[in-house]
Parts: structure tokens; sequence; C-alpha cells
């Protein structure tokens, strides 16, 4: 079975570091560490979808998720597109899934598999939503149980690999395509519970970081007179301008941006916050209140406790970080090259975990924190902000 999601964490940034050997008295207090910090069950629990096989009107859908009830729902574990699967095998052994996620009681058998015979258009409005039945999910979360798989016919010109590779650090054009779509759709149903509308409802809609399009071109192309998107990488911002609908403007490492005072009711940033020392972050903050109107919402994510989950750390590393992050709020965990010959960063283009303490006190001197979603987009928490 393809590990795509995996693969990639074992390449990211998110990969253990090399360690040295270790003693038969070390390996005991690691497990008393592991033993300590295994829980029945993460704040956010995650799940993915590897593979989507379509074989005329047959779907097949393999994946992996969190056991997190004993009964199936009525309508099945899963469904795809709003409707129950015909067979669905769960949970099957998934050991690599347990190997990332030790410390969560029961990870490694969470693997599904999942068929429907009788599916005439696998993507009704251009999208297959495959879902978890999760009946304990606050509503604020609910998008975290859906991905998003767009059809690929939609989609034929895509970014070369190396733009790709600056904005996920991967080069897989499949997962460019859900995370984009999965990102957008999960954002957007945020946007519509805290303010009543979808995203391209609002007039003027900001992308801040747009890189090449990810998540933008997810936008209805039919509203692109409401989209702007920047980012420092040229290059891609180019590229955007030449291919997806909508305006698009390079922007520098420092503020300010090239909009006007008031110039955005909703603004959305992924993997932006999360790549900013303290000082860069805070003139960042100021700047974006700068260009939103009042009442207007901005949504940006974090790397919090469910990216130290994602970590792949041994236990004592991850007490350690987890301890860390609670004491200090912000950290640095180190230098990211992603956008390395790209982009001019001076250095400041970094890895960051920031605690839910932190981001409620210091964010909340420009704007009113409303929720923190965790595990929102993946690995990373959502911030959903309202400009006072």
């Amino acid at each position: 079975m393809p590990l795509p999601l995996l693969q990639r964490l074992h390449r990211w940034r998110l990969s253990p570091r090399a360690s040295p050997p270790v003693r038969g008295d070390d390996i005991a207090s690691a497990d008393a560490v592991r033993a300590a910090c295994t829980v029945p069950r993460l704040r956010a629990e995650p799940w993915y979808v590897d593979s989507v096989t379509i074989d005329g009107t047959r779907v097949s859908v393999a994946g992996w998720s969190m056991p997190v009830d004993d009964r199936a729902p009525a309508e099945g574990w899963f469904t795809i597109n709003g409707r129950a699967f015909d067979r669905i095998a769960y949970p099957l052994p998934r050991d690599d899934v347990g190997a990332v996620f030790w410390q969560r009681e029961g990870s490694a058998l969470c693997g599904f598999h999942c068929e429907i015979d009788d599916v005439a258009d696998p993507y009704p409005t251009g999208m297959m939503e495959i879902r978890r039945v999760v009946a304990s999910t606050p509503r604020i979360e609910r998008g975290r149980d859906s991905w998003f798989i767009p059809d690929p016919a939609r989609h034929a010109s895509l970014p070369d690999e190396d733009r790709r590779f600056r904005v996920i650090g991967d080069r897989d054009a499949r997962g460019f395509l859900v995370s984009g779509a999965t990102d957008y759709q999960r954002i957007d149903r945020v946007i519509v519970d805290v303010a009543g509308r979808h995203l391209h409802e609002f007039a003027h809609v900001l992308d801040w970081g747009v890189g090449c399009g990810r998540i933008a071109r997810h936008f209805p192309a039919a509203h692109a007179q409401a989209l702007t998107g920047c980012d420092i990488d040229r290059d891609n911002v180019d590229w955007c301008a030449a291919n997806l609908p909508g305006t698009f403007a390079a922007s520098r490492l420092l503020p300010p941006l090239p909009f006007d005072d008031a110039s955005f009711d909703a603004v959305y940033g992924v993997s932006v916050f999360t790549h900013m020392r303290e000082p860069m972050q805070l003139a960042w903050l100021a700047e974006l209140a700068r260009v939103m109107r009042p009442g207007g919402f901005l949504v940006t994510t974090t790397h919090g406790e469910t990216a130290i989950e994602f970590s792949r750390l041994p236990p004592p590393d991850y007490r350690q970080m987890r301890e860390r992050v609670a004491r200090e709020g912000l950290v640095v965990t180190g230098n990211n090259t992603q956008l390395d010959g790209h982009a001019d960063h001076e250095g400041e283009y970094v890895n960051v975990y920031h605690s839910i303490d932190y981001v409620q006190r210091t964010w909340s001197r420009h704007f009113d924190v409303l929720h923190i979603v965790p595990g929102l987009i993946l690995h990373h928490d959502l911030v959903v902000m309202r400009k006072p």
C-alpha cells in the first residue's frame, strides 16, 4: 500500500534527528517516558487518505484513521460524497502509523479500505469528499473529518516540481492538489461557522503567502475578482499571475505589504507564522492589522501540540519539546532551507512552535483570538481571529 504522507513526514523537517547508540539503562528510561506520555486519544486525531482508485463506476479508498469509537455509526465509519460505502474493512493493522504516533494507544490498528460499486460521478462540483464519521467532533473542528480530492482533469496545468517543493517540501503532484483542496475547504468551513458566509463571498480576500497557488487555485474562479495573493517568492507569484484567476503581487521579507490600509475583509495564511522568529512575527501581526478592515477575519496556522505529535521524536525528546514549548511559548527549532536561492529571506526563514497560551496572550494585541482549532490543517493548528 502506498504511504505518501508518512514518506513525506520522513523527509520533511518533522523527521527525527540521528541519535547516538543508547545504553540499556537509557532504554529503560525511554520506555518509562513512553509509558508516561501514552494517551487514549490525541488532541486532534489524525487521519489520511492514502489512495483513491476509480475503476469504471467502482471507487476504492484506502488510508488510516485513529479508532475513536467501539461501534460503527449507522452510515458506516466513512462516507464518499455523503454516501455510505458498500464495503468497509476497518480497523486494519498499520504498524507504520503506530511507529509515528507511538504516544497514542491503538494507533497501529487504524488502517481502512472502503469500496462502493456504483458512483456515476465521483467528482460532483469538481471535488470528491471522503469523510470519517465522528459524532463527538466539535462543530468548529468538523472540517478536519473530511479530505477533498479534486478532479485531476480540471487541474491539468500545475506548477513544476521545484515550485511545488518550495511550497510543501515535496514534489508529489497528487499531494499538492489534495492538500490544497482540503486546506481550502476546511478553512472555508471554519469561516462559514464564525462569519456566516463562505470565503469567496467576502469582497476582498488576501492569500498571504500564496506560493504557487496551492490553495488559491481552489478559490472559485467565478469570484476571482475578490482574490489577491502575495508572496516573497517572486517566481511563484509570477507563475500564479500567468496561470490562475485573481490578482497576484510580490511582497518582501519585512512589512509593509503593497496594499493600502483596510484593503481586505478576510485574510488567510497557511505555513507563514510557522517560519518567523518573534520580532518578525510581531511586525507582521501589526501589518496584517493595518491592511484589514475592522471586523475582518484573519485565519492562519501555527505548529503547536499537534505538530509535536507528528514530529517522530523519540519519547524523551518528545516530552522535552512539549515542556519547552509550554514553558517558553515560542520555540525556534532550526533553519528552513526550502526557499534558499529563490527568495531573499536573510536567514530569517526558520521553523517555529507556538503554544496556545502564547498565541492567545501575544496575538490578542492586534486581534480578537476567537478559536485555535487543533490539527485542522494536518499537523498545523488554525488560529481564527477578528480585527476589532
